[in-house]
Formats: structure tokens, sequence, C-alpha cells
């Protein structure tokens, strides 16, 4: 599964990141990892900050859909949390925020 991870506020105050993308085969245990500043350096910063994180997105994919989402350099527009009242959206249906030729077998949301 690919998944999207959003931090309640910045990493760092100067740069936008504010999401973590990745992929994961066991998405429980994984969670489990970066809520303990493990597996991602990115979580470990944001632990040390005592910044939180919630899972705001699940697709049903393998690593080539995390790169291709990944390409695209802006999760933002992926996130539900940031795109408010998009959350009932499936991605990739007939949707043009997934470009890179994602069809609705690559990106389902759930």
């Amino acid at each position: 599964m690919v998944y999207l991870l959003h931090f309640n506020r910045r990493i760092n105050p100067t740069r936008p990141t504010q999401h973590y993308l990745g992929y994961a085969k066991d998405l429980d245990e994984r969670i489990r990892e970066h809520r303990l500043g493990r597996g991602a350096r990115l979580c470990q910063v944001a632990k040390e900050r005592g910044i939180t994180f919630r899972l705001a997105e699940v697709w049903i994919g393998d690593r080539s859909l995390e790169r291709r989402l990944k390409r695209q350099k802006n999760s933002r527009r992926f996130c539900p949390i940031c795109q408010k009242g998009v959350g009932d959206r499936v991605w990739g249906v007939g949707n043009s925020d997934l470009k890179a030729g994602v069809s609705s077998n690559d990106a389902v949301f759930l």
C-alpha cells in the first residue's frame, strides 16, 4: 500500500514540508515505526520536534505507484486534510489531480 502522512505543522518553518509519502506491505507496523521516530528521517525529526501526524490517505498500489506520486513533488495536492472536503473523492478516476498515467487500478481511495 502507498500512504500519505500529514504532519500537524511544518517540519521546518522555512520549508513547505508537511507530508510524507511512503510504501508499506504492513501499514500498521510501518505507522508504529514512524510514531517511534524510526524508518524515515522526516518522521524522526518530527518526533524530536514534538510534531504529530495523521494517516491522511491510502492507495492500493506498489512501489511504482509510490515513485509516480513522489515524482510529482506535491504531496499536498493528494492530501484530503489540506484540500478540505475532498476526502470522499476517488483519486485517479476522471480526476486531473493524479497525472503521470495513474489509473483507477493504481490509486483507489480507501
